[in-house]
């Protein structure tokens, strides 16, 4: 989903008896997207046509900028190395349990260009995988998945996981046109490789200049429930460009998820040049920090 179609559905609240979309195409297309980003933040990448700028925290809290986001939490690599573009992104993490509910989600995933927000560019394509967690009448199930926006996204067939599996997402791009996938169950040894190509769509190629870590509250038919995953934590998080260069987190920007335009749902952390926490915050935790 595109910026600007992300903030005109708003924060809505959908009704349980939705229930989660099925794998399909139409279903599933309008699910996830470019971060909601605050209005201010927006405004000015589109008046420059540049990356969003992010409010630095203060030094005691964190050494990396630090912004907000309506429906992202994670980190993110804003920009690549001047006159480099971003072609590789990897990261490994566990998948999680949610707390019982009778309907809520939360989506972990790793990408390329979903920060990108210069609007004036052709290259709105957005290369992402991951995985969904439903959480449905206090029963939890996952679906494993890839997307190439503006197309909508596909589940990986055969592939299962369970709570407390690590898997480890690559995603290289060949091209800004093309692009390849490999996911790997480290906990059960399972492997699927995929190559996928832009969709012929308009804007759908590639820009190359951001690399993506991500916890989404995502979207269907409005805002889903957010549900309380407990962590995510990202090892093995890094980026390559077109020299062959490895880029760590050292110079990421962390996103927190903010919901109602106040409190904060989550905390997150770059914990080394390779790792970041995404932590959720409850409304009893944010009251007694």
């Amino acid at each position: 989903m595109q910026l600007t179609s992300v903030l005109a559905l708003g924060l809505l609240i959908i009704s349980p008896a939705l229930g989660r979309p099925s794998s399909t195409f139409v279903s599933r297309a309008i699910k996830r997207g470019r971060p909601a980003l605050p209005f201010a933040v927006v405004a000015d990448a589109v008046a420059l046509k540049s990356k969003p700028t992010s409010t630095p925290t203060s030094g005691a809290a964190s050494s990396h900028p630090t912004t907000s986001s309506f429906n992202w939490a994670g980190v993110v690599l804003p920009n690549p190395p001047v006159g480099e573009n971003f072609t590789a992104v990897t990261g490994t993490f566990t998948v999680p349990t949610l707390a019982p509910s009778a309907y809520a989600a939360t989506s972990i995933w790793v990408g390329i260009d979903g920060w990108n927000t210069d609007f004036g560019s052709d290259a709105q394509g957005l290369f992402q995988a991951g995985i969904d967690c439903w959480m449905e009448d206090g029963k939890l199930s996952f679906d494993t998945w890839y997307e190439w926006v503006p197309d909508g996204s596909y589940n990986f067939t055969g592939f299962d996981i369970s709570v407390g599996d690590v898997l480890t997402f690559s995603l290289a791009a060949t091209s800004p046109t093309e692009g390849t996938i490999d996911v790997e169950n480290e906990t059960t040894g399972q492997k699927i490789a995929h190559v996928l190509d832009a969709p012929p769509l308009a804007n759908s190629q590639l820009a190359l200049q951001s690399a993506d870590w991500i916890m989404e509250d995502f979207f269907w038919n409005g805002q889903v429930p957010l549900a309380d995953f407990g962590t995510v934590h990202f090892t093995n998080a890094s980026a390559k460009t077109t020299s062959g260069n490895t880029v760590g987190l050292a110079d990421a920007t962390i996103v927190n998820l903010v919901l109602d335009g106040s409190m904060s749902k989550t905390k997150v952390t770059v914990d080394s040049d390779s790792s970041a926490t995404i932590t959720y915050v409850s409304a009893f935790n944010s009251l007694t920090a």
